[in-house]
């Protein structure tokens, strides 16, 4: 028997199947939550793709099935009514979702119910607690004022890829902000924000010509550049020593 065959058959199995879907709905909520990384979206589009193949070789109940993932949007919503009566109902569904997951008919195919138990908790535990905290978090007003980020140098710290539609991570103020541009940038890139958008920062990569000076910041530092206007010609017609300048 081959690799392939052996990965297969392994992800066929009704345990590994369940445990699967359970991580791509849950990388899902992340990437949804905390778009940028690219780790959240990569791994639920892989659990998700591994879980379809496995559970297309078993007897699905699609009741079931509509049931789990209905059970995924109520603590979703739950991230924003926060109430826990709306998390139990869908721990409760969750719950009962899985454990009729596959069609009764068949009693060799079943998932565990330690498994059952294990992931209703977990991802009760998830949305009750990291998951909420990281909404929250988004929710705060930012704490650099958005008439000094414009204009601040920074670095990037996750590339700007198509593959993440142009979306990365930067270091700017002190802060890791999600960042966006018009072309793709590698890490360790040094970039100019440009505009700001709710908790976004439109970038730009530093030209050649460009410094701190230049453009009134200085890595991770805001200093806006002040210029004296004019002095008034009835200030410079006499010098401190009475003479006409």
């Amino acid at each position: 028997m081959d690799l392939g065959q052996v990965i297969f058959d392994t992800i066929a199995n009704p345990d590994v199947a369940y445990l699967l879907l359970i991580l791509g709905l849950l990388s899902l909520v992340v990437a949804a939550a905390a778009p940028g990384t690219g780790f959240a979206e990569m791994a639920a589009g892989l659990c998700l793709i591994l879980a379809f193949i496995g559970l297309t070789r078993l007897p699905v109940n699609w009741a079931g099935l509509l049931l789990v993932v209905g059970g995924f949007a109520l603590l979703i919503l739950d991230l924003k009514l926060q109430t826990w009566a709306v998390a139990v109902g869908g721990a409760v569904a969750l719950a009962i979702g899985s454990v009729f997951l596959f069609q009764v008919t068949e009693q060799a195919v079943r998932v565990s119910l330690w498994l059952v138990g294990a992931s209703t908790i977990g991802s009760l535990a998830f949305f009750g607690f990291a998951v909420n905290r990281v909404m929250r978090a988004m929710r705060q007003p930012a704490r650099v004022n958005p008439r000094t980020i414009v204009g601040s140098i920074g670095a990037i710290r996750t590339p700007v890829t198509k593959a993440n539609h142009m979306t990365g991570t930067a270091h700017i103020e002190g802060e890791l902000w999600t960042v966006t541009a018009n072309q793709p940038l590698a890490a360790d890139t040094t970039i100019v924000v440009e505009e700001i958008d709710g908790l976004t920062l439109k970038v730009r990569p530093l030209d050649a010509g460009e410094s701190g000076s230049d453009t009134g910041t200085s890595a991770g530092i805001n200093s806006t550049a002040v210029t004296r206007p004019p002095i008034p010609l009835s200030e410079k017609e006499h010098n401190q020593n009475g003479r006409t300048v």
